[in-house]
């Protein structure tokens, strides 16, 4: 496990860590005094929408937060092997935190499968609603302590892998589930391989993928094969259809997938993401009245995503309905501040906003939050994890972290995002400020560590400084000595093998990579190299900086593209979500550095033909 250089152990970390232990130390008050926690508001924040709603919880020193950390391990072994006792011996030590709430969700788990309903029962309403797993929620349905028709509902409607408890709670209802949603699950199972529980949820409705049409459509959807689909109903061929225009659209053979998805004669039948990718290859061939109908017949929940509305929206101003174009944008503008918020803001004439409408937390309203015992055991672990360099102890301390601020108001969670950036926490410094949305801090939002280098080595190379931070915030959140499961280092993420090409050509020291200055120096000569590279086009520089440029120049199309278009049809789900928030980020960064470029339409411009 890689460590942070010495020569850069935050100087601050002692001192830090004696006085999170010196704050667990006091007695924490029973109830908060909200005048000393609540921000005031500035004359454009509603005070009104935010009430004060927290209060402290018993805290505890390092030694404890650390000792907890060390028997989690054992203790989640334990009760995957059905060891109550354990369980019940770490609860009965912990204050309320993450670690208690994951060994809860563990052993709700452990007893629902084991069917023992009354320890399930006195466990279960000791989880807060939102901390709840999937799965333990499927067991209490099982158990007659949940009738969410709704949550079920939604469990039908996903063909994805599943939990044991709710394959079971499916299983179970199969007479009551909607019959054409529960068969479009089952037949989603078998594309995404799923045999066993295909078959079993197949049975349990009173059917078999073994044999008949389900049995050739089943042959269909593994071999690729068109020859039988007209034997088949039109749920049955309409979901054959979308499986295989996925396929190809995946392939970014856009033309031959929309031809294919236009074969179904039952959109019901696809998945969500089956419909995405047909609309996305309308969007590629840009067939605007087609990619309107698409849309129209998605389902509600994936109509109101601001993807689609900013895209139906732009169909509705190439067919000349401008009113309606307008009335969509308007809502994708006020979904956040996402990417496609910002286009949407852009096409009805604003632009990007970066001012705060509160003010900074002042130090008493931060120190209060110090004084919670949540808080507190995230920055113990936060700290400890910082001088050992262990990672799984960091992540740790985030989900302890996440757990703190869940309950809080956004005047709150602002406060804690400020602890955060003071203890130089910076991942949860923007965690925090990003959960707001009334209450805004765009500079907590979009912090600007490591000012000097980035400033530097951005000029050095002839790069957007506003674009490095926008990658850096997306690659790192300011983590020093990040690493990846893929063995990427550092705040810019650069592979090993990536820095011993960059130390060659620049006469660096390859282990220069594990130090701040020569991960910034190398990792914004690598964006430099990339958009060289790459047509010298920011938006093919950015995939290819997550993809490699490779599969970049293999994403562009035979002519220019709108570079908004390349972005949405990027096959790899993290590399297209990646290239539109580096891009966002890059348009808060220039607005915030008063650089040129506030402009998301204008900074993604035109994505230029393969050639």
């Amino acid at each position: 496990m890689m460590t942070v250089p010495r020569n850069m152990t935050y100087a601050l970390t002692t001192l830090a860590i004696s006085l999170v232990a010196a704050c667990s130390s006091k007695q924490a008050p029973k109830k908060p005094a909200p005048e000393t926690v609540i921000l005031q508001p500035s004359a454009t924040q509603n005070a009104s929408a935010d009430v004060f709603a927290w209060q402290p919880r018993a805290g505890e020193n390092v030694n404890q937060s650390l000792n907890s950390y060390r028997q989690l391990e054992s203790v989640l072994n334990a009760v995957k092997m059905d060891n109550d006792m354990a369980a019940s011996q770490f609860l009965a030590q912990q204050h309320n935190s993450a670690m208690a709430e994951n060994v809860r969700n563990e052993w709700l788990k452990s007893l629902g499968k084991r069917q023992q309903f009354a320890t399930f029962k006195q466990q279960y309403q000791q989880v807060e609603p939102e901390g709840r797993h999937q799965e333990v929620r499927c067991y209490a349905h099982l158990f007659g302590m949940e009738n969410d028709a709704q949550f079920v509902n939604k469990l039908v409607r996903n063909t994805a892998r599943l939990p044991l408890g709710c394959n079971t709670l499916l299983q179970n209802r199969a007479g009551s589930l909607n019959q054409n949603d529960a068969w479009r699950r089952v037949r989603g199972l078998i594309s995404n391989n799923q045999i066993t529980d295909a078959r079993n949820l197949a049975a349990a409705l009173g059917g078999s993928i073994d044999g008949g049409a389900e049995g050739l459509l089943a042959n269909a959807i593994r071999t690729g094969s068109t020859a039988n689909l007209g034997s088949l109903n039109a749920q049955q061929s309409s979901f054959a259809w979308g499986v295989l225009g996925l396929k190809l659209a995946k392939e970014q053979n856009f033309g031959n997938a929309f031809n294919y998805y236009s074969q179904a004669s039952d959109r019901s039948q696809f998945t969500d993401e089956q419909f995405e990718w047909y609309a996305r290859s309308a969007l590629r061939l840009q067939r605007w009245a087609d990619l309107a109908n698409i849309i129209e017949t998605m389902p509600a929940d994936l109509q109101k995503d601001p993807t689609w509305l900013y895209w139906l929206g732009r169909s509705y101003q190439h067919t000349g309905k401008g009113n309606q174009a307008k009335n969509l944008y308007q809502q994708a503008a006020q979904t956040g501040r996402n990417f496609y918020a910002l286009l949407a803001t852009e096409e009805l004439g604003g632009k990007v906003n970066a001012q705060n409408n509160v003010s900074p937390a002042s130090p008493n309203q931060v120190n209060e939050i110090s004084r919670d015992g949540a808080i507190q055991r995230a920055l113990n672990l936060f700290h400890t994890s910082q001088q050992s360099g262990d990672w799984k102890m960091r992540r740790q301390a985030q989900t302890e972290w996440r757990y703190a601020t869940r309950g809080m108001n956004e005047t709150t969670r602002l406060a804690a995002a400020q602890l955060a950036f003071n203890q130089q926490f910076y991942e949860m410094a923007i965690h925090s400020a990003d959960s707001t949305d009334h209450l805004l801090n765009f500079n907590l939002r979009y912090i600007t560590p490591f000012q000097n280098l980035v400033q530097a080595y951005s000029q050095q190379n002839g790069v957007d400084a506003a674009w490095v931070y926008g990658l850096i915030r997306q690659e790192s959140r300011f983590v020093l000595g990040a690493q990846s499961s893929v063995g990427a280092q550092g705040l810019m993420q650069v592979m090993p093998s990536t820095a011993s090409m960059i130390a060659r050509k620049l006469g660096m020291s390859q282990s220069e990579l594990y130090t701040m200055d020569g991960n910034i120096r190398m990792g914004t000569w690598y964006m430099a190299d990339a958009r060289n590279n790459l047509q010298n086009n920011e938006v093919l520089a950015t995939a290819g900086y997550n993809a490699g440029p490779g599969r970049a120049r293999k994403w562009q199309a035979s002519n220019s593209l709108e570079g908004a278009i390349y972005a949405e049809t990027i096959p790899f789900n993290e590399t297209r979500d990646y290239v539109k928030k580096v891009m966002t980020n890059a348009t808060y960064y220039s607005a915030l550095m008063n650089l040129p470029r506030t402009s998301l339409k204008q900074r993604m411009g035109v994505v230029p033909a393969r050639y």
